[in-house]
């Protein structure tokens, strides 16, 4: 379900690491361009990924917003 594609693979997305505890949690951790995402089977039933007080629906949509916070800040 969470394995990367190979086009997310090609953008520069890595997964870090997995972890999972005792109680069935699961989290993963990816990185983009210096930045780390994170999906947790425990927020919000494990739909969504957070990154800097966001959330987002797929990983695909937090790199659009990772991408926009850059060049917004590059052009300043």
């Amino acid at each position: 379900m969470l394995k990367l594609t190979l086009e997310q693979k090609k953008k520069g997305i890595k997964e870090e690491f997995t972890y999972v505890n005792s109680n069935g949690r699961m989290s993963k951790q990816y990185t983009y361009r210096g930045m780390y995402i994170t999906w947790d089977n425990q927020i919000l039933h494990g739909k969504w990924y957070y990154w800097r007080a966001s959330y987002y629906g797929s990983l695909d949509a937090a790199i659009t917003g990772i991408d926009r916070h850059i060049n917004h800040y590059k052009t300043k």
